[in-house]
């Protein structure tokens, strides 16, 4: 039964993403949202209370995503910098599998109301990641110490205006090898201004 309820949660998140990334949020309806999922508007309601939570919860599950990847790699004893590479390499390409996810992510995070929720406060601690790799780091001798939380918002915001620029180049030309060797390119930054 919980299999069942998770599917169809999935369905109703994966259609939300579709119409808002479309249509923006405040365009975007629960009847398009279910129009677009093959359900009834009732069913929606039966996972999400309302059009926030739906949102809320698309920035949640690419959270515990990330999350779940990074807890992964911590345990496979890798240099920081190869940790942060590989963070970056996984990301990057969620964004070209996902392109309407990280449309979603990049414009609607900033909208007042929800911008306090739960699964938009958790995305918003990504660079926590790379600060933990770059702490361990600085820990083990092998990077030189930095303020750490300087550092990992400016990966971070690189990041960000990656995928903005791939997406518009997406949006422009219908392809883009921008991310292609973006994750080597910043761990190689990284490697050149922190390494010991």
């Amino acid at each position: 039964m919980a299999k069942i309820v998770k599917d169809k949660k999935e369905i109703i998140a994966e259609a939300a993403v579709k119409v808002i990334a479309r249509e923006g949020f405040h365009n975007a309806t629960i009847d398009k949202i279910a129009a677009s999922a093959g359900v009834a508007v009732g069913t929606i309601y039966n996972y999400f209370s309302t059009k926030n939570d739906i949102l809320d919860y698309i920035f949640q599950r690419e959270f515990e995503k990330r999350k779940q990847y990074f807890l992964e790699i911590q345990k496979q004893g890798l240099h920081p910098l190869e940790q942060i590479k590989r963070i970056l390499t996984m990301h990057f390409e969620e964004v070209k599998d996902n392109p309407d996810v990280f449309i979603v992510l990049l414009r609607e995070r900033g909208i007042p109301k929800i911008c306090h929720f739960e699964g938009i406060a958790q995305f918003e601690g990504l660079p926590r990641f790379i600060e933990e790799s770059l702490t361990e780091g600085i820990n083990s001798g092998t990077l030189r110490p930095c303020d750490t939380r300087v550092m990992a918002a400016t990966v971070f915001g690189a990041i960000e205006s990656l995928m903005g620029r791939y997406l518009l180049e997406v949006e422009e030309k219908g392809h883009s090898t921008l991310l292609d060797n973006a994750a080597g390119e910043i761990a190689m930054l990284l490697q050149r201004g922190l390494g010991c």
